[in-house]
């Protein structure tokens, strides 16, 4: 009965103490002094100045803030906002000497990237353990986080790029972080916008692995997709490492916006690509390009030379063959091996460049069926003098720059046209 007793007394002990320590929290927690604390220490924590909005105590461990910024990065997050944010204090944590929030949940953020090298004399490693965390905690450990609708984002081509609305989840690995994201879509100005089926990295000094980073352009064909993974170093080695395998991406959004409604298929293929640095002039790669179902529909080129020349009208083009083996190194990109092939109408082999200062060469094997030659009285002894099967053929050279590209097969055409009055008189009408 004595021992009834004591436990009892120590059960309302225990009660009255966590009472007196709950009404004693509620000021600390929404005071300013703890809100200083945790700006100060997400600020060490992830290089910018954070500031939070005033927190609110919710329940016995839960705690919200209506919104959190950080600006003035001075690593790779320059900025980032969050609204509406509530998680729930982990009171074991201080066992560890830190400030533990679990199950942190965001309504919405949004976080701006930068590229950023390594400075010299700059520290590696986390910062020392200050003194004062021998008694009290010394920094802020978030649990899990999740995001309904975060946008991550950076700048390429000095264009706002990146994940929109994309559904987040932060989780420690260690003292490092993996971040999953599912949804939304994916923009830059070198890519049409495409839809983000799922994303994990894994972020652990002295590198950012990517696990998985899947790319669509149809919801209804998850199928079709790119995939991509790879590693970049984040300190002394800044070498980047990415392999992308492409499963059947529609052509046509990739293309010139003049374009788009005239071009249909899909391509696949393979890049591999590698870089010492951050900057396109370390960068080199390789792969190959295959498109499938290929078909020029209605194009304006296309319908203007069977105009001029009473040529046969093939309708739709259908391009049965395309495919190339891609070279990038350096800033200079080369089209090796391409084969491209209407069977019937026009073929073409050969090679195309692009060099640093964008300029533009390589040369084309161009066959072209008899049909399409016969508005030409010379075409077949003055231009396309050889024979491919079916097809009469000449090399095309091409030179200029990317804004003005040239190539040597017109200006031969048109000394032909002007040996024939009669032909160039007929073109003109037909024109008309």
């Amino acid at each position: 009965m004595k021992g009834w007793i004591i436990s009892g007394v120590v059960v309302v002990v225990g009660i009255v103490g966590l009472a007196i320590l709950n009404e004693k929290a509620t000021p600390l927690i929404e005071g300013e002094k703890f809100r200083t604390m945790l700006d100060g220490e997400t600020s060490k924590g992830l290089k910018f100045d954070a500031h939070y909005a005033p927190l609110t105590r919710v329940g016995l461990l839960g705690i919200h803030t209506d919104s959190f910024h950080g600006d003035k990065g001075q690593k790779t997050i320059v900025s980032m906002d969050a609204h509406d944010v509530y998680g729930w204090f982990n009171p074991w944590g201080l066992g560890f000497r830190r400030w533990q929030i679990d199950d942190l949940h965001i309504k919405s953020g949004t976080v701006w990237l930068q590229k950023t090298e390594a400075k010299p004399g700059e520290p590696k490693g986390p910062p020392p353990i200050p003194w004062t965390a021998i008694f009290w905690p010394y920094r802020v450990h978030l649990e899990d986080v999740k995001c309904d609708d975060a946008d991550v984002l950076f700048k390429l081509r000095d264009q706002e790029s990146g994940l929109y609305h994309i559904f987040l989840e932060i989780t420690p690995n260690g003292r490092d972080f993996e971040y999953d994201g599912k949804g939304g879509t994916f923009k830059t100005p070198v890519t049409p916008e495409l839809n983000l089926e799922k994303v994990h990295l894994l972020v652990r000094k002295p590198k950012i692995y990517v696990r998985t980073f899947v790319l669509g352009d149809d919801t209804a064909h998850p199928e079709e997709r790119m995939t991509v993974n790879g590693s970049a170093g984040l300190q002394d080695d800044r070498t980047i490492r990415a392999s992308a395998k492409i499963e059947s991406l529609a052509v046509a959004p990739w293309l010139p916006e003049a374009l788009r409604s005239h071009v249909f298929g899909h391509m696949s293929g393979r890049l591999e690509y590698k870089s010492t640095g951050t900057g396109v002039e370390t960068a080199s790669g390789h792969g190959n390009l295959v498109v499938d179902g290929l078909v020029l529909h209605e194009l304006p080129a296309v319908r203007a030379f069977i105009k001029a020349t009473a040529s046969p009208d093939p309708g739709d083009v259908q391009v049965q063959t395309f495919q190339t083996d891609i070279t990038y190194d350096q800033g200079a990109f080369k089209a090796e091996n391409l084969q491209v092939e209407s069977r019937g109408i026009f073929k073409m082999e050969g090679m195309l460049t692009l060099s640093k200062d964008h300029q533009v060469g390589g040369a084309v094997k161009l066959g072209v069926t008899a049909p399409y030659l016969k508005w030409l009285p010379t075409a077949e002894t003055a231009i396309f003098t050889e024979a491919d099967g079916d097809y009469h053929t000449t090399t095309v050279q091409f030179s200029g720059d990317v804004k003005k590209p040239k190539q040597d097969l017109s200006p031969r055409i048109l000394k032909e046209l002007g040996k024939s009055p009669l032909t160039e008189l007929k073109l003109f009408f037909n024109a008309l």
